[in-house]
């Protein structure tokens, strides 16, 4: 992976710049003031020499320093194996995905740990030499990765030659990142970066606390966000002042939130306004006619939690959950709601009644509450609206009755990038029809087991009920057992725990005397000592 000098640091080969290019950043000569030895460690980690939490500070960097970045190391190159320049799309996307799955994380964590296995072999061969030495931490390697990824694979090389001559196996955190933050900014404007333009975009993001709330964020040109952040302040002015007029003159009130206005008998607030105008205003497209929406709002409610006798959450869309007080708000407020039957002991959704070959609207409806995010296991791109309806076991168009059914127990919701590639062979999945889980074969590369989504909350209540109704049948047993006077006292048993009794009040009112201590106690009064004086039988 390169030579080693005298000072211990690894150096590699730096490709060629192209024509013309600049000569790169300069080299600086990051040492140490001094070598990182067992001593030195347990002085920067401020414990007390040969204590035990000195010998676990030198356990953890023995660790990370030899078992971590093995460990790492050899992650890197198998991802790496999986990545090749003359892939196409389609090929890459299955290697993305049989990554995700053995590494069990979303595909877009797969990816972007296939471009950066990729990028440590290619572009940082110096400084991967340097992991895999115990020199560099892999968390400060992972650092440099993502420090790297706006510059060319040029300018990589340029700073692999530089930060893998650092004495990177004594410096200290802080100037580790210190130095690589002014190696990376000398590039400057020649760094590959997104322009202004380039960074349009609208993004919605379903709040992690489930409470509720959702943010939609708006990247772009400062000149046009700012520009449109005016021009709805102006729009939300000029509702105030219509509000104004309107309490005066008892006209209806425009964009009235829930007629919360209406109601305190004051003009909304100019934040609660810029929301509803842009929330319920018509949105402008030109020429360019919108479609009516294919599919409704889902919101899956409990039965329980409608009917108020459990707070378990709904959700919306199949993957928001929101509160069960605002999911009760929606149905009161909703003209028709439409009742989905599920499996009372294992939440999984019965399956529409539509059996024919196109899929129906009923069994769309259905499919969107079991797949509201795409099928393929660590594919994350939502469908409830977006996606198409795929046979598992693929329809015989030719002969019908050759092929795999349109129910919902043969059927799925992919992404359209993902339905293509089952379409091509390059997914290939089969369900079992007893246990409902899908076995995915992923090119060649992996074999992925997922069991199909249910509602939840559902299985949850029905554990509860048979764990109700196993303590209902004990009871029961127990009752019986009482009625057979199992457990009875003999007149002897009565006797001996009257007895017991008697010497356990005698004992506590003696000794709490002051007076005690005098000759041996001859117990309780009228009753002879149990056993002409031994202890009480007890």
């Amino acid at each position: 992976m390169g030579d080693r000098t005298e000072t211990g640091a690894t150096t590699s080969p730096v490709c060629p710049a192209p024509p013309g290019a600049a000569e790169g950043p300069p080299r600086k000569d990051v040492r140490a003031r001094r070598a990182l030895t067992a001593a030195a460690l347990v002085e920067r980690a401020e414990v007390a020499p040969r204590t035990p939490e000195a010998e676990t500070v030198l356990r953890i960097h023995r660790r990370r320093r030899e078992q971590h970045a093995a460990f790492y190391v050899a992650e890197v190159r198998d991802l790496a194996s999986l990545w090749s320049e003359e892939d196409d799309g389609d090929e890459k996307a299955l290697h993305a995905l049989a990554a995700a799955a053995g590494l069990r994380t979303k595909l877009g964590r797969g990816e972007d740990r296939l471009r950066d296995a990729h990028i440590a072999l290619t572009d940082l061969p110096g400084c991967f030499a340097r992991v895999a030495a115990g020199e560099l931490p892999v968390d400060w390697f992972e650092w440099l990765l993502r420090s790297v990824l706006r510059l060319t694979a040029h300018q990589r090389r340029q700073v692999d030659e530089r930060v893998a001559a650092w004495e990177l196996d004594a410096i200290d955190v802080e100037r580790f990142y210190r130095e690589l933050r002014l190696l990376i900014d000398w590039f400057g404007r020649a760094a590959v970066r997104e322009t202004p333009e380039e960074r349009r975009a609208v993004h919605v993001r379903p709040s992690p606390d489930g409470d509720g709330t959702a943010c939609l964020s708006v990247v772009g040109p400062a000149p046009e966000i700012l520009a449109l952040g005016r021009r709805l302040d102006a729009a939300a002015r000029a509702v105030q002042d219509a509000q104004r007029g309107a309490l005066e003159t008892g006209a209806p009130l425009p964009f009235d939130l829930d007629g919360e206005a209406l109601r305190q008998q004051r003009h909304l607030p100019l934040a609660a306004l810029r929301y509803a105008i842009m929330t319920r205003s018509a949105l402008e497209t030109g020429a360019v006619e919108v479609p009516e929406p294919a599919f409704r709002l889902s919101v899956v409610v409990p039965v329980l939690s409608l009917l108020g006798r459990s707070h378990a959450p709904a959700t919306l869309d199949g993957t928001v959950p929101i509160p069960a007080r605002m999911a009760r708000q929606l149905v009161a407020s909703a003209p028709t709601f439409e009742r989905v039957l599920v499996d009372a002991a294992t939440g999984d959704y019965l399956p529409a009644a539509s059996r024919t070959y196109r899929v129906s609207h009923a069994m769309a409806e259905n499919l969107r509450l079991i797949d509201p995010v795409c099928a393929v296991p660590g594919c994350a791109r939502n469908v409830m609206t977006i996606g198409e309806n795929d046979h598992i076991e693929e329809f015989d168009l030719e002969h019908p009755a050759r092929g795999g059914p349109t129910t919902i127990a043969n059927l799925h919701r992919l992404c359209r990038s993902h339905h293509r590639m089952k379409t091509a062979g390059l997914l290939d999945p089969e369900r079992d029809e007893t246990t409902g889980v899908t076995r995915w074969r992923i090119g060649n590369a992996a074999v992925s087991e997922v069991r199909r989504d249910g509602d939840l909350v559902t299985r949850e209540l029905a554990e509860r009920l048979e764990e109700a109704w196993d303590a209902y049948l004990t009871d029961l047993v127990f009752e019986d057992l009482v009625r057979r006077g199992e457990f009875d006292e003999t007149p002897q048993e009565r006797a001996e725990h009257a007895e017991e009794q008697r010497w356990g009040e005698h004992l506590i009112d003696y000794w709490s005397r002051p007076d005690t201590g005098g000759p041996d106690d001859p117990g309780p009064p009228g009753l002879e000592l149990v056993g002409g004086g031994a202890p009480p039988p007890f």
